[in-house]
C-alpha cells in the first residue's frame, strides 16, 4: 500500500507539471483584417505577429481591454455552453487586467496616449474526460499521445486554444500591431478538469502580452519578464 501510494504521488507530480506549448497556428479565421503583413513572431510569445513600424510605444501609458469574444465562423461557439463561454471570457479578461495593469493605467474611455487591446478566441478544445481517465490509469497511453502528435501537431487527450488579437490607438483607431497564436496542452493528470489546458493557455497569453508590450515600449527585452 505504501509503495502504491508513493507511485501515485510520483505520477501526479510527473503529469501535473506539464504545460501548454506553442503549436502551428491555424489559417487566419477572419478576425484580423490583413494577414499578409504577419511575420514569424518570437518563439513562446506569438506564432505570427505584425508591428506597425514607427509607432512610439512609450507615448502610451493607458490601456483599454475590450471584452473577450468568440469569433463567429469558427467552431468555438458550437462547442461551448453559454456558461462556459462567459467563464472563459471573464477569466481571460481578468488575467489580462492583472498582468497589463502592472504597466498601464486601465481605463474605459478612448483618449490620446491610450492603447486598445482586442482579443478573440478562434479555436477551443477541451479534454475528452473518458479517454483522459483511462490514460492516467494506463500510463502507456501517453506513448499513443506522443506518437499521434507527430502527425497532427497535437497530443491525444489534451485541449487546445487559438487566439487572434490586435492593439490599436484608441483615439485614432490606427492598428498598431496584431498577432495569432495557438497552444496545445501537455499531458496532466487533471482528468476531471476539462478546461485546464485552455486556462493554461490563457495564463500564458496574459504574460506574453505584457512581455511583448514591454519589449516594444523599451526597445529591448531588458527588464521585461518572459512568459
Amino acid at each position: 500500500m505504501i509503495r502504491a501510494t508513493a507511485l501515485l504521488v510520483v505520477l501526479f507530480f510527473s503529469f501535473s507539471c506539464a504545460a501548454t506549448r506553442q503549436a502551428k497556428p491555424p489559417e487566419g479565421d477572419g478576425f484580423l483584417d490583413d494577414y499578409s503583413k504577419l511575420e514569424k513572431g518570437e518563439p513562446g510569445v506569438a506564432s505570427l505577429e505584425f508591428v506597425n513600424p514607427g509607432t512610439n510605444w512609450k507615448a502610451y501609458d493607458k490601456l483599454i481591454i475590450d471584452p473577450i469574444t468568440f469569433w463567429r465562423g469558427s467552431d468555438v461557439e458550437a462547442n461551448l455552453s453559454p456558461a462556459e463561454s462567459q467563464t472563459l471570457a471573464n477569466y481571460f479578461h481578468a488575467r489580462l487586467r492583472e498582468e497589463l495593469g502592472q504597466d498601464y493605467e486601465l481605463v474605459d474611455t478612448p483618449a490620446e496616449g491610450t492603447l486598445r487591446l482586442t482579443a478573440t478566441f478562434t479555436r477551443l478544445g477541451g479534454r475528452n474526460v473518458a479517454l483522459d481517465t483511462v490514460s492516467t490509469v494506463v500510463p502507456q497511453a501517453l506513448v499513443i499521445g506522443t506518437a499521434t502528435s507527430l502527425f497532427r501537431d497535437k497530443p491525444s487527450f489534451v485541449g487546445e486554444a487559438a487566439l487572434e488579437a490586435r492593439v490599436s490607438d484608441s483615439w485614432t483607431g490606427k492598428i498598431l500591431g496584431g498577432g495569432v497564436d495557438r497552444r496545445v496542452g501537455g499531458k496532466t493528470i487533471k482528468a476531471m478538469d476539462s478546461w485546464s489546458d485552455v486556462r493554461s493557455a490563457i495564463d500564458h497569453w496574459a504574460r506574453a502580452g505584457r512581455y511583448r508590450l514591454c519589449t516594444l515600449r523599451e526597445g529591448s527585452d531588458a527588464g521585461c519578464t518572459r512568459p
